[in-house]
């Protein structure tokens, strides 16, 4: 795998050249800044911009154009990555020689019409498109209650960090979005192409230079660049661990512990940190697996998953019903015990299995690779080669000391109940 990263003025352009795919694929990664009132907006216009572009104002017209393409893939999806939302547009296509001459061109070409020519009259969307997506995210959002783990997770971060873009609600806010015109989603829409940061990452067997040419050809990004955030969210120690519990109807309780993870240096986070949370609750041989589910019984299931680039770790459960705190007494005896080294030396072995199994599933995705080298760019990690042979030589002591610089912030507890209660806290 040959990796080259251009500046190309207003953008940088990262070639992955490889022969392990039959296809190419392109991502464009566009982000700015987490304002909470741009969240629901970023949401919808990614989703308007699949619906329709000038070249192709319909939804049919755009999908039997990419039947046409030998069923080019293309997708958009919305996520905060620290300190940044971030918004990527993916196209994957069969090579050229397994379709025919200039198809790989003709998907780029779709893909632009899709992001830099979407369907607008008059400095506004249009009124088909817009309706449409409006009353599906309206829909999703009333909805989010439906999905219980979902919703504790959410109002979980919300309680953990209501002052930080951590507990900023991914999927938006219904008040943001009846404040949505397509007057303004289109004026939002010109700042996103005109003032994000872009990256371009191609990956497949391709000649570089003729790569190049054509993504500068087709492709007419001119962003103005502004200074850029530290990625990182920064983190306070919390004076005193929260406790809320909020009741719903509901057949099972929903248990939310965030953890802070302060103080840890860049190898810390990138290394020891993966080991302990394998071996908290990252897997089926886990900590929390093994001594809340299966030895208790207390928990349907129950898992833990670092989010680095915010400093915590979320353990997450489905737990019988009124028995949250009980589970609870256990994840703090687990905390201590990994804070005191008295865990078995086996399972730091099985951990490095663990993610060195991790590491190859990343292999075989195309998308996974490109995050992969996207995360070099935005936090200057290290390869996965690289982060191979460090992962291997990671001690216990060193995934202890970050176990010790771990910390409880929150406990949220959405209480499932026959009839659904008032909430509290």
């Amino acid at each position: 795998m040959e990796y080259t990263k251009k500046e190309l003025g207003s953008y940088n352009l990262h070639l992955i050249k490889t022969d392990l795919y039959k296809t190419i694929t392109v991502k464009i990664f566009f982000r700015e800044e987490a304002l909470k009132e741009n969240i629901t907006k970023r949401n919808f216009l990614a989703r308007i911009l699949m619906l329709a572009t000038k070249d192709y104002p319909s939804k049919v017209e755009l999908t039997k154009k990419e039947q046409d393409l030998y069923a080019v893939n293309i997708a958009g999806a919305n996520r905060r990555i620290g300190n940044y939302l971030d918004t990527s547009i993916s196209l994957r296509v069969l090579h050229d020689k397994y379709t025919e001459p200039g198809n790989f061109r003709k998907s780029l070409e779709l893909l632009n019409s899709i992001i830099f020519n979407p369907k607008v009259e008059h400095n506004s969307f249009g009124d088909l498109e817009f309706d449409i997506v409006y009353e599906e995210y309206k829909n999703d959002l009333k909805r989010l209650v439906e999905d219980k783990m979902t919703y504790a997770l959410m109002r979980g971060l919300e309680e953990s960090f209501p002052s930080s873009v951590t507990g900023y609600r991914g999927i938006g806010y219904l008040e943001d979005l009846e404040k949505i015109t397509k007057e303004n989603l289109y004026e939002y829409y010109q700042n996103v192409i005109k003032h994000n940061y872009v990256d371009v990452f191609v990956l497949g067997s391709f000649d570089s230079e003729e790569m190049t040419n054509l993504i500068r050809e087709i492709f007419p990004i001119n962003t103005y660049k502004k200074k850029a955030l530290p990625t990182l969210v920064a983190r306070k120690e919390n004076s005193k661990v929260k406790v809320v519990t909020e009741n719903i109807e509901s057949s099972q309780d929903n248990l939310i512990i965030t953890l802070n993870t302060l103080g840890l240096t860049d190898y810390e986070r990138n290394y020891p940190l993966s080991l302990l949370n394998v071996i908290l609750g990252g897997g089926t041989e886990s900590l929390l697996f093994n001594e809340v589910r299966e030895k208790k019984s207390l928990a349907y299931t129950i898992s833990s998953t670092p989010n680095k680039l915010d400093n915590i770790i979320i353990i997450r459960g489905g737990i019988s019903s009124g028995k949250s705190k009980e589970a609870v007494k256990i994840v703090k005896m687990i905390l201590k015990d990994l804070a005191k080294g008295k865990f078995d030396d086996n399972m730091v072995i099985k951990a490095k299995e663990y993610y060195t199994s991790a590491l190859d599933d990343i292999i075989e995705s195309a998308l996974q690779i490109i995050e992969s080298y996207y995360m070099i760019e935005l936090l200057g990690v290290d390869d996965i080669e690289t982060k191979r042979e460090k992962m291997q030589k990671v001690t216990k002591d060193e995934i202890v000391a970050v176990a010790r610089k771990t910390s409880i912030n929150t406990i949220y507890i959405l209480e499932g109940r026959e009839n659904s209660g008032e909430s509290n806290t």
